[in-house]
């Protein structure tokens, strides 16, 4: 009897699909009427189906869905800080009270196409900032397209994008590059698989870095990168190496691209200038490299780790640069380590970064590297200490110390201190 039961509903659940709830509700009544079926059991069948066909419309309006709709992402982050400066080259010291707001929109346009977008604030165009600071007499600030991208996946392992991107290089710091670079222009990114162990991956592309209507010699940065990836067979230890090449088109004897550092902050306009234009050429060669290593057995931290802040990873990383055009003042370094988790993203987990650098004046154009060292100067060298540790999920405390000083000069330290709430979703 029970198998019988089992089959009507079965066949109930099939018909029903197309059918109109009051049609169901009598084929369930006259199947009670005929003790084929008990109220419950019939009950049971009539909620069961109703389910069943909910689902079953809301599948096939998703599948109607353009697929643009379907992959729609919203993503974004608020950052709160405190900042302190104690730079000795001004009378006084600083303190900032700093936030920053990102918005990004991406999604999947067909099978082959995948486009985004995302606003970020600033107090300017510069390109390595995106913070507002408090005052202003809480006058209202302002949002910036911050990139607009188009991709093209032509297979698994070979992706053209065009646009104003996320900078496509892979790097291990931001001595070269600020991490609010964004660069404009076009790229190709190359991921292969050589075999379970290893995999080669390369990104070229050409960066435009200036336009004008009376002029036909632009200046644009040609760069390409070759690397590897290696992990080992239980998941413990893997590394990357890779060297990227840069080439500088129209920037030698050419007026200084904007968004040096500020002198007015007391900071170094390093590059050397003749008559007001670049001197040298930056084209260089920048290999890098990073050794990361999972503890499969956590280790408790020191007095943390009665508060479940335990370590699973270890990681070194480095980065050397050399410029090819002169012999002066041409090469920098960084290296550093990282102790923790890989990432913070829920509570428990916790990294502590340090790294020392050095850039000397004409190693790199002073429009890129990171603003919170000096201000983004070239011929500087310090260290960094950071500490990021999560409170809850996408909620995470950052505390970053920065003490750097320039290699030769009047100018003098700068003590920089951040504290940070990050808040994604």
């Amino acid at each position: 009897m029970r198998l019988k039961k089992i089959f009507i509903a079965v066949l109930l659940l099939a018909a029903a699909m197309p059918a109109r709830a009051g049609e169901l509700d009598l084929l369930l009544d006259r199947l009670v009427e005929k003790n084929v079926l008990d109220g419950g059991e019939a009950q049971e069948i009539r909620i069961g189906t109703q389910e069943e066909v909910k689902k079953e419309i809301s599948q096939q309006r998703h599948a109607a869905l353009p697929m643009w709709v379907q992959t729609l992402k919203f993503r974004g982050d608020v950052r709160l800080r405190y900042q302190y400066n104690d730079n000795e080259n001004k009378k006084f010291e600083q303190h900032r009270g700093r936030y920053r707001l990102r918005f990004f929109v991406d999604s999947k346009v067909n099978e082959k196409f995948y486009t985004g977008f995302g606003f970020a604030s600033g107090s300017s165009a510069d390109p390595r900032s995106t913070n507002q600071t408090f005052g202003d007499n809480n006058g209202k600030k302002n949002l910036y397209i911050d990139y607009v991208f188009a991709e093209y996946n032509a297979s698994e392992n070979l992706a053209f994008s065009a646009g104003r991107t996320k900078n496509p290089l892979w790097l291990t710091s931001d001595m070269l590059w600020d991490a609010d670079v964004n660069l404009e222009g076009i790229s190709v990114k190359v991921n292969y698989p050589l075999n379970y162990n290893w995999r080669f991956f390369a990104t070229a592309g050409y960066a435009v870095l200036g336009e004008s209507l009376n002029k036909t010699q632009d200046p644009g940065l040609l760069y390409a990168q070759p690397a590897v990836g290696w992990h080992d067979d239980d998941g413990v230890y893997d590394f990357k190496a890779g060297a990227a090449l840069y080439g500088f088109d129209h920037q030698k004897h050419k007026v200084p691209f904007a968004y040096r550092p500020s002198t007015a902050d007391g900071y170094l306009q390093s590059n050397t200038l003749k008559g007001g234009r670049y001197k040298y050429g930056y084209d260089s060669i920048s290999p890098e490299v990073e050794l990361n290593a999972n503890i499969l057995d956590p280790v408790a931290m020191p007095l943390f780790g009665l508060f479940g802040y335990n370590i699973t990873y270890a990681g070194l990383f480095g980065n050397y640069l050399q410029t090819f055009d002169h012999g002066a003042g041409n090469k920098g370094w960084i290296a550093g380590l990282k102790l923790g988790q890989r990432k913070v993203e829920d509570a428990g987990q916790w990294q502590f970064g340090w790294s020392l650098r050095q850039l000397q004046k004409d190693a790199w154009l002073d429009n890129y590297p990171d603003s919170d060292f000096y201000g983004g100067s070239t011929g500087v060298q310090g260290q960094r200490y950071q500490l990021a540790l999560g409170l809850m999920r996408d909620f995470a405390l950052n505390l970053s110390w920065f003490d750097a000083r320039p290699l030769g000069g009047a100018l003098k330290r700068e003590r920089l201190l951040q504290a940070d709430i990050n808040l994604k979703f």
